[in-house]
């Protein structure tokens, strides 16, 4: 058993590992934010900031001091990024322990799914991004708050990218109003201060926008600005016409069949019927069950954060390639969390 565990993992990296060079290959022959992230040509202080800036300051002496090329950047962030996999994958077998071949299987495809690999191959925020949330949800999940995975990961995430550090603190405080535990003086002391933490990254998030934080008709105009201004993409979706459920599901499970329009988008309309279908069985189990089955932390705190990422991001983007980058920060952990729930389910006679 510990050496077929061990093959899988040796196989994962080498998996991994080929998509370094599928994402080299891509943004070699196609313009991308990776060439913006590596090609840096002024001085490093003026890296020095929050979001884009933070990225492009670790590749600072990457290229301006090692002049390590554009193929090598990609192999950095490949092992950044199956670092992260990793992670999820011991954190997944343990929290989910699969006793039988089926569940076993089942978790192995769900770490082979190939966009989460290929937007964790390539130079820029996701891979980091990526690593700091699963650090934040697994360490929660073992209730370790205070080390230096959760912290750093906290650090990360607030510096790369606030805004989704804004929706998994609002996941963390849904979470925690919704647990069984009795309410003291210290559990409110953490949601006030969860709040006014949630309330400084909206203001951080609104003023690397330009936008007044307080002026909620305008982000609201603005958001429709975004919506409309995607028309110039190639895999442009018409948000802006959809009701909330249309852009629910084209945010999170489109590209479906009908939209394969090339090779990589049917690879993505298989994935994306796959997740589909798992997702349904959990809501199906959740919905036939609802009065005896029970839904631990982890799973809580990622269908909260899978629910306010996607309202939120569903009031901004309108691109099916922005799609599938933007859900891989999300999806993961909710598929591991529903693979959990489905498994009572799965014939657990088969060896």
């Amino acid at each position: 058993m510990k050496n077929r565990e061990l093959g899988f993992r040796m196989a994962l990296f080498l998996y991994h590992l080929m998509f370094a060079g599928i994402a080299y290959v891509y943004f070699l022959y196609n313009k991308g934010d990776a060439h913006n992230y590596w090609n840096l040509t002024e001085h490093w202080t003026s890296y020095i900031g929050i979001g884009t800036k933070v990225i492009k300051l670790i590749n600072y002496p990457l290229v301006a001091v090692l002049k390590l090329p554009f193929w090598f950047g990609f192999l950095i962030y490949n092992l950044i990024g199956f670092v992260a996999i990793w992670e999820l994958y011991s954190f997944a077998h343990h929290y989910i322990s699969p006793k039988t071949k089926m569940a076993d299987l089942l978790l192995k495809i769900l770490c082979l799914l190939p966009n989460l690999h290929f937007w964790t191959s390539i130079i820029g925020k996701e891979p980091v991004v990526f690593l700091a949330v699963t650090w934040i949800m697994t360490e929660y999940t073992d209730a370790k708050f205070y080390s230096f995975k959760s912290i750093l990961g906290w650090l990360l995430l607030m510096a790369i990218r606030p805004h989704v550090a804004m929706f998994l603190l609002l996941a963390f405080l849904i979470t925690a109003i919704f647990s069984s535990g009795k309410w003291s003086y210290r559990k409110i002391g953490w949601m006030l201060a969860g709040l006014l933490g949630c309330f400084s990254l909206y203001i951080l998030t609104l003023k690397l926008l330009n936008r007044n934080p307080f002026d909620i008709q305008y982000i609201l105009e603005r958001n429709d600005a975004s919506l409309i201004a995607f028309r110039r993409a190639n895999s442009y979706v018409p948000m802006i016409d959809y009701n909330i459920v249309e852009r629910f599901f084209a945010l999170n499970f489109r590209p479906l069949f009908w939209d394969a329009d090339s090779f990589l988008s049917l690879i993505l309309s298989v994935e994306n019927g796959l997740v589909l279908l798992l997702l349904s069985g959990a809501l199906l189990a959740c919905i036939r069950d609802f009065r005896t089955i029970t839904i631990d932390s982890f799973a809580k705190l990622s269908m909260a954060f899978f629910l306010i990422s996607s309202c939120f991001f569903i009031q901004r983007y309108a691109c099916l390639g922005i799609f599938v980058r933007t859900k891989m920060m999300y999806m993961p952990f909710l598929l591991v969390a529903a693979l959990k729930i489905i498994l009572p389910y799965v014939n657990t006679n088969k060896k």
